[in-house]
């Protein structure tokens, strides 16, 4: 692969990025320049509030605080453990050139490793291997 190719591909979704941005903005505009649009706008957010509201009091009640409680724990856990698989495949990939892996039940499955370019002039410093921001030292 060309060093030609990829830039011009880059210069082509930034442009087309852009054009996407400004169709964008327009759409909002119309929008909000719409009165009825806006009332409609208006009685959902009083509903998200009372539904929000309701939801509140009814996980605040005793056993539904510790469900949610488990749930968030669960899930953080679950994350952590995503992140963590994802890491040892880009490794297991870089190393063996392989996309195939045999899990403990004997089955072999496939994975897929996903590249992104990150944005032009930013700090990139305190970002791991992967691209995602760490602590710093």
């Amino acid at each position: 692969m060309e060093l030609g190719s990829i830039q011009k591909r880059i210069e082509q979704i930034e442009k087309i990025s852009e054009e996407l941005k400004v169709a964008k903005e327009m759409l909002k505009g119309e929008l909000e320049n719409d009165m009825e649009y806006l009332g409609v706008v208006e009685e959902a957010k009083v509903a998200n509030e009372k539904k929000k509201r309701l939801k509140t009091e009814i996980i605040g009640k005793g056993p539904n605080q510790k469900i949610e409680a488990e749930i968030k724990e669960n899930t953080e856990e679950l994350k952590t453990l995503k992140e963590i698989l994802s890491a040892e495949l880009a490794q297991l990939f870089k190393e063996n050139d392989t996309d195939e892996i045999t899990d403990a039940k004997g089955e072999t499955r496939k994975f897929q490793v996903q590249v992104k370019l990150l944005p032009a002039g930013r700090n990139y410093e305190n970002r791991d291997d992967m691209g995602r921001y760490s602590e710093p030292a």
